[in-house]
């Protein structure tokens, strides 16, 4: 008991005032960035929307500026391929869809008053307890409904100003967003250089290794999604032409477009085709489910591997916790973003924190041939374990890792030879 006294006594005497005041100084700012977070969290995200589209987008930029077309120029007939493409996104999804919501609803509401009255006459007395808490009935048509007072006025015009206000507040989001990517791609660059001047020179360079490597899989990762929506649209559109389903082309779109939300676009994107196919022919469904299987397996199995192979790299436990903390924080659009986010912790984790041995090299001590020699044995050292934290699994790959371990322990055995070699400093 005594032993511990002395001990405790200097680890309290080395928190002084001032370290205390400091460390809670520390703890409130990093509560205050959370609440700060949390009550900006909306132009965190357009912000951060706005370095996505430049990332995505600066491999396309670099080419029209190689074939001699300024970045400003570059950036704006991007920028007018996408809102072409929007707009004939717009005309061929819009009125098929008005239309078989017109002829799809009145048939799912028959469906149902025929289901209930099924159940109603079941012999089994739980089916019947089912079906008196049923509904009595499903109306799914909108309805807007205005009486002659003024009150009904009123809220009609209220109506109408919610709505106009939720279009213009989405333009000014998109606005936003297509300013901060346009300026990104113009001056990120500079931008970047300005932020880490304050940091010592290896520091800097650590910093800049860990944005570029952000900008590479954030950038890969938005480019191989839209990749894969196009050629899931596409082939939906040709299996749905087969199948002979109304509207094919708007159904196809849809899937393509919640191709892009992860995990959970597939499913929500078979479920327009369904509706359309339960609707028109109750017996066309299961081919839908079909085809909508076989697609999504041949996407995950042979284009998703080589399209995303190592553009991303998020562990899959940290993309279902992204898309579910992200998407109740930010909503839809936090459900499009939560893997790019989900990367860039991920990044700055695996740098600062997972693998440290990257800047944490030993400086030789001289310039001399030994000196030098020991320096590259420890790089290549810390080259094979940062390797091995990445590396795929298989017969071939286990067999790699018996190379790389014995390659690992030669230069590690040459480091201590190299060590028990060099000359002693000279006394002081």
């Amino acid at each position: 008991m005594a032993s511990t006294e002395p001990a405790a006594k200097v680890i309290l005497s080395t928190w002084t005032t001032r370290r205390v005041i400091l460390a809670t100084l520390v703890v409130l700012l990093v509560v205050a960035g959370f609440l700060l977070l949390y009550r900006f969290r909306t132009i965190v995200l357009i912000v951060f929307a706005g370095l996505v589209v430049s990332m995505a987008m600066a491999p396309s930029v670099d080419w029209l500026q190689r074939h001699r077309l300024s970045r400003a120029l570059s950036v704006i007939l991007i920028y007018v391929l996408l809102l072409v493409l929007l707009l004939g996104f717009i005309v061929l999804l819009v009125p098929p869809i008005v239309e078989q919501l017109t002829a799809t609803v009145p048939k799912i509401e028959s469906y149902y008053q025929d289901l209930k009255a099924a159940l109603v006459s079941s012999p089994l007395l739980v089916v019947r307890e089912i079906a008196a808490q049923m509904p009595a009935q499903v109306n799914l048509t909108p309805t807007l409904t205005v009486s002659p007072a003024a009150g009904g006025a009123l809220d009609a015009v209220g109506q109408v100003l919610d709505i106009t206000g939720t279009i213009l507040n989405g333009l000014f989001t998109l606005t936003g967003l297509l300013l901060i990517g346009f300026y990104w791609t113009l001056e990120g660059e500079h931008a970047l250089r300005t932020l880490l001047l304050p940091l010592p020179g290896d520091q800097r360079e650590s910093a800049h290794d860990i944005l570029k490597e952000i900008e590479t899989r954030v950038g890969g990762y938005v480019r191989g999604q839209g990749f894969l929506a196009l050629v899931v649209g596409a082939a939906a559109l040709v299996v749905y032409l087969v199948i002979g389903l109304p509207a094919a082309l708007a159904v196809a779109l849809l899937a393509g477009l919640f191709e892009l939300i992860p995990v959970l676009g597939p499913t929500l994107g078979a479920i327009p085709a369904v509706l359309v196919a339960f609707a028109y022919d109750p017996s066309k469904v299961i081919w839908v489910i079909v085809a909508t299987a076989l697609i999504q397996l041949v996407e995950n199995n042979l284009l998703a591997p080589r399209v995303m192979h190592k553009t991303v790299g998020v562990n899959p436990v940290v993309t279902l916790l992204a898309i579910v903390a992200f998407g109740a924080l930010f909503g839809f659009a936090g459900l499009l973003l939560a893997i790019p986010m989900a990367a860039v912790i991920q990044v700055i984790l695996d740098r600062s924190l997972l693998r440290p041995q990257a800047s944490g090299l030993e400086v030789p001590a001289g310039r001399d041939r030994l000196s030098k020699l020991r320096y590259e044995t420890q790089e290549y050292v810390v080259d094979i374990r940062n390797h091995a934290q990445h590396k795929q699994t298989g017969t071939v790959q286990a067999e790699l890792d018996q190379v790389e371990d014995t390659l690992e322990t030669i230069a590690m055995n040459l480091d201590r030879a190299l060590a028990e070699a060099a000359p002693a400093e000279d006394p002081v």
